[in-house]
């Protein structure tokens, strides 16, 4: 991965702005930007919402490795498609958490248990300012699919789970536990997160917790889909989260 050039910079560096609130586009979504405290840093949120949403669970979404400059074009597709079908939306910054901009391998491995403690709490904030009592569901790319699993586990705050091109954070599946409904979508071609070594595994222990699992697996897809299996992929999304509604 090559290093950002300066005009990357200062972009991310936007992602620093004061709290502001502005029109999407012309499906009636309102993106704001607000902030929640997580291990004493500041993390920013993106939070979508459309003029009539309705009273439906609201959904987390997490980057990958990739962070919010390269896998963020693609999340913020995701997040507007799930709120143009009526959930409140809060795409989470958590690599603020770190002062991360891409992950890296070494970087995963130490930074891993601070991200999960911020994604928790991003749980937590979600309930507290979506205020319908519901559990909310998650949208996890990559290492945000590693993150959402593990963040999930044995959670009564997450009603469901879309986890897409991730896995169980080093094999270790004794920390998959109760599981809420999950839908599994991942690229036959994967080389970055391997299909066989991730997916299949990940699939096998979601059914022997008992849990609802269901899958979308692409062949020709690798880590990084196309426009046109995302596509698919985000309307998958929508469709998963209206089959499994979030309970109390």
């Amino acid at each position: 991965m090559t290093k950002p050039s300066l005009a990357a910079i200062a972009l991310l560096l936007l992602c620093f702005g004061p709290c502001m609130t502005f029109a999407a586009d012309s499906n009636h979504l309102t993106v704001s930007k607000i902030s929640m405290q997580s291990g004493g840093h500041r993390i920013r949120i993106d939070k979508y919402e459309a003029s009539q949403t309705a009273k439906r669970p609201a959904i987390l979404v997490l980057h990958g490795a990739g962070g919010t400059l390269l896998d963020g074009p693609e999340m913020r597709r995701v997040a507007r498609q799930l709120a143009e079908s009526g959930h409140t939306v809060y795409l989470l910054h958590y690599f603020n958490r770190t002062g991360t901009i891409f992950g890296f391998d070494a970087g995963m491995q130490k930074n891993f248990p601070a991200w999960l403690e911020t994604v928790r709490d991003a749980i937590k904030f979600v309930q507290q300012d979506n205020a319908n009592g519901l559990p909310i569901g998650i949208y996890g790319y990559s290492l945000g699919g590693f993150l959402a699993l593990a963040a999930a586990s044995d959670n009564p705050a997450v009603g469901a789970e879309v986890e897409h091109a991730g896995g169980i954070w080093n094999g270790k599946t004794e920390r998959i536990k109760q599981m809420p409904p999950v839908l599994i979508v991942h690229g036959e071609e994967d080389a970055r997160v391997p299909f066989q070594k991730y997916a299949r595994p990940l699939l096998a222990v979601l059914h022997q917790r008992g849990g609802i699992v269901k899958t979308r697996f692409f062949p020709g897809e690798g880590h990084v889909f196309s426009a046109a299996a995302m596509t698919e992929v985000r309307a998958a999304a929508v469709e998963f989260f209206r089959q499994h509604p979030a309970k109390k």
